[in-house]
């Protein structure tokens, strides 16, 4: 059962790395960045809540006082996050997106330790300098060449921090039982929201426009890139050990590699080291000791 779970893991993992496919077709019919996350979030609150009404309907209900815990988590986890990672795409690589996005952990500890009280370790201080040399690496400032913008390096440092967001938010959720489906159609519920507001008030709002090709494959983004993955992943959990699954996870930046030759871009050596400190990072930070929770 645990080969299982890893394999559900890890195919969840190749699907989100796949994220550059959708991307860079939407942003061939000239959508850019908030549009896309507009139409990814339609899609996802649609099918979720399709799922929800068929299997679930008591999940829409939800306590008052915690709407504003699902608005942050929407708008200043999800839009931010969507919003840099898509943005890291368009300026820089797709493996530099994903592995930038893989500081996410990093930032998770850093939020702990000052707002959660919990220890800096050892263990974690060295996955934090894994970390920030992998964003060296990976930024290209150690080489001659292949240099990314620092444009591109502040976006994919955001991805990662509002991905942290998401994981700070959706534990206290989780820890409040509500299940996984209602959290991520309120999420995305208060995400399409804020972006749309967001999407009001600038030129991109003519890109929302209908135009079928440009809805399907928003739709096969949400569905591929977003709902399949989340609950593969979720159902993965179930036969492997939180500690193990972030590490099977690192699949995704490795994906998002393969993903970007297809489309000509180059893995120099220095990105090659970058790439390999920053999932050490991540393996270190899982890997068990003899502190409570394993970090």
């Amino acid at each position: 059962m645990v080969k299982k779970g890893s394999a559900l893991i890890f195919l969840a993992a190749v699907l989100w790395g796949a994220a550059g496919i959708f991307v860079k077709t939407l942003s061939g019919f000239g959508i850019t960045s908030m549009p896309i996350v507009v139409f990814r979030c339609v899609f996802t609150v649609l099918l979720i809540g399709i799922i929800m009404l068929a299997n679930n309907p008591s999940g829409f209900k939800i306590k008052l006082r915690d709407i504003y815990l699902f608005a942050l988590n929407g708008i200043f986890s999800i839009v931010m996050f969507n919003f840099c990672y898509y943005k890291t795409m368009e300026l820089s690589t797709l493996s530099v997106a994903a592995i930038l996005l893989y500081t996410a952990p990093i930032f998770v500890m850093i939020i702990s330790v000052i707002f959660l009280g919990e220890k800096l370790s050892l263990k974690k201080i060295a996955a934090l300098i894994l970390s920030f040399g992998g964003c060296t690496f990976v930024s290209g400032v150690l080489g001659s060449a292949a240099k990314i913008p620092y444009s591109a390096l502040i976006y994919g440092l955001l991805t990662g921090f509002g991905y942290a967001l998401y994981t700070i938010f959706g534990n206290i959720l989780i820890k409040k039982s509500y299940s996984t489906l209602t959290i991520i159609f309120y999420t995305f519920l208060f995400a399409l929201l804020g972006s749309l507001i967001i999407t009001a008030f600038t030129h991109e709002t003519a890109q929302l426009r209908f135009n079928g090709a440009v809805w399907l494959w928003a739709l096969l983004m949400a569905l591929c890139n977003t709902i399949l993955p989340y609950i593969l992943y979720t159902s993965g959990l179930k036969f492997v050990s939180a500690s193990t699954a972030p590490i099977i996870a690192t699949a995704e930046p490795v994906a998002a590699t393969v993903v970007g030759l297809f489309y000509g871009e180059r893995l120099t050596l220095y990105g090659v080291i970058g790439i390999a400190l920053v999932l050490a990072s991540v393996v270190i930070l899982n890997i068990r000791g003899g502190e409570k929770g394993g970090n």
